[in-house]
């Protein structure tokens, strides 16, 4: 007995190793957002596929005559302002108290920018917007009616993405959409039950690593079914990276992938880098809205750093994996910077500096 389990651990290890080197589907999380573009906004959806993601995640409401528009919260204090003066919004107003042409008159999305605080989309107009760009969209609903819609204006190029097992067994009723069942460490093993279920095109998604162990990616996997890594910090999309999720849901992330046409690549020459000592590269000009991104192997630990002091990865290696990270930024001069943690022996790096200003 000890032997078949010891073969399986292996078997699991050997799979998860194996997929880990694969790149992941990547999905913007509310769009591709920032201080300028808000979240869940029209102009969220072009800038994603200006960066090559291959879809954004949004979020439903019903306002309180029914009609179903793009927002996060519960209310709309956190990410909207008073559309007469752009002044913030007093007392908890929620969508659900709102009718529709309350909340489009007299509210508009925060930005820094004022072309870009314009009033809060409807489903509809965002899913236009995704097939004008040829972006999936994933409608984090458990509303059976934003399903009908996204069946209708995008066939089945659309994502369904709940925890709520009867809303997406409605949802598979009406469409053969890829359906991301949320799971959480505790639900987690429900997934080998309800995924069967619904048939298919099918998989998970978790916002906590617990859920999304090595040994269960690898047994998901090899049922072919997606794992998605939801909205993790750093360092741990990496590591979920290495685990085989097929899939990233990141506010910030973004793979360094030569199809997105780098404005610059920089191939680093292996190297020792000793405890404390930092290695910096830089792109050749500041842009709008650009990139940084990196693939390396290496042994020991690492801090990986981008542009900003907060923006940084500390990662551990044992030389076994090619790590993949990158983060977008606006308004800057693209960096990354390498930081021996303690001393490192790098064996291979790229890194990749991307623009995609309008």
């Amino acid at each position: 007995m000890k032997r078949i389990l010891t073969v399986f651990t292996l078997i699991f290890a050997f799979v998860a190793n194996v997929y880990a080197e694969e790149l992941p589907k990547m999905f913007a999380h509310r769009g591709c957002w920032s201080r300028i573009v808000p979240e869940n906004s029209i102009p969220a959806v072009g800038r994603a596929a200006r960066h090559g993601y291959m879809g954004i995640e949004c979020d439903v409401k019903y306002t309180k005559d029914g009609k179903m528009v793009i927002m996060h919260d519960r209310t709309i204090n956190r990410t909207c302002r008073n559309a007469d003066n752009y002044s913030r919004i007093k007392g908890k107003v929620k969508v659900a108290d709102l009718t529709f042409n309350e909340l489009r008159e007299n509210y508009v999305l925060e930005s820094y920018n004022p072309d870009y605080r314009t009033p809060v989309p409807t489903l509809e107009e965002l899913l236009k917007e995704c097939k004008k760009h040829n972006i999936v969209p994933m409608l984090h609903s458990k509303i059976v009616e934003s399903y009908k819609l996204a069946q209708k204006i995008m066939g089945n190029n659309w994502i369904c993405f709940t925890n709520d097992v009867e809303a997406v067994k409605e949802c598979r009723k009406i469409s053969k959409c890829l359906i991301l069942y949320s799971i959480n460490p505790r639900t987690a093993e429900t997934a080998f039950e309800v995924l069967p279920q619904l048939g298919g095109k099918v998989g998970v998604s978790s916002m906590q690593r617990e859920a999304l162990t090595r040994e269960r990616v690898a047994r998901l996997r090899e049922k072919g079914y997606e794992v998605q890594a939801s909205v993790y910090y750093a360092p741990r999309e990496v590591y979920a990276l290495r685990d085989g999720v097929t899939m990233l849901l990141s506010d910030f992330a973004i793979m360094p992938d030569p199809n997105n046409r780098p404005v610059k690549v920089v191939e680093v020459e292996p190297q020792t880098l000793a405890q404390g000592a930092t290695i910096k590269f830089a792109a050749d000009d500041k842009v709008s809205d650009g990139a940084a991104a990196i693939e390396i192997e290496f042994e020991g630990v690492i801090e990986i750093a981008f542009d900003k002091k907060s923006d940084f990865y500390t990662l551990y290696n044992t030389g076994k994996h090619c790590d993949r990270v990158g983060m977008r930024f606006i308004n800057r001069k693209g960096t990354v910077a390498l930081h021996g943690v303690e001393e490192s022996k790098i064996k291979s790096a790229k890194i990749y500096f991307y623009d995609f200003s309008e």
